[in-house]
C-alpha cells in the first residue's frame, strides 16, 4: 500500500463529486431506458440542465417520419449520437414526440440550424 492510501484528508475541504441525474425519452415522449431513447435530459447536483437529442446524417432523428426504420429494425443505431442542444430546442422537440405534430420537429430543426 501506498502512504497515501492511509493519510486522512477530511479536513482538505475538498468538495464532493458533482453528481448527474439523466431522464431519458423514449419515441412517444414518456420516459424510456436509454437504449430505447432518442432524447435525454441531465441536471447536476450543482443544478444546471442540459438537454441532448438524437443527432446523426447531419440531422435531428425523426422517429415518426424518414426515421422511422430507426426506432423498429434498430439497424441504423450506430449513425445516431446525443446532440447537446438549447431548451427551446428540447421543448419543440419533446412536444413533437408527445403531439407527432410536425411543426413543432420543423420548430426544432430551425432552432438547431439558427444555433
Amino acid at each position: 500500500m501506498a502512504r497515501w492510501e492511509n493519510e486522512d484528508v477530511s479536513d482538505l475541504d475538498i468538495p464532493d463529486p458533482v453528481s448527474i441525474e439523466e431522464t431519458f425519452i423514449d419515441l412517444n415522449g414518456d420516459g424510456a431506458e436509454e437504449k430505447n431513447a432518442v432524447a435525454k435530459s441531465t441536471k447536476s447536483s450543482h443544478g444546471s440542465l442540459k438537454f441532448y437529442i438524437k443527432y446523426g446524417r447531419s440531422e435531428l432523428l425523426d422517429p415518426h417520419g424518414t426515421d422511422s426504420s430507426y426506432t423498429s429494425a434498430r439497424k441504423q443505431i450506430h449513425m445516431y449520437k446525443f446532440k447537446r442542444v438549447s431548451g427551446e430546442i428540447f421543448k419543440n422537440y419533446t412536444k413533437y414526440l408527445k403531439s407527432k405534430n410536425r411543426m413543432y420537429f420543423t420548430k426544432a430543426r430551425r432552432f438547431l440550424m439558427e444555433n
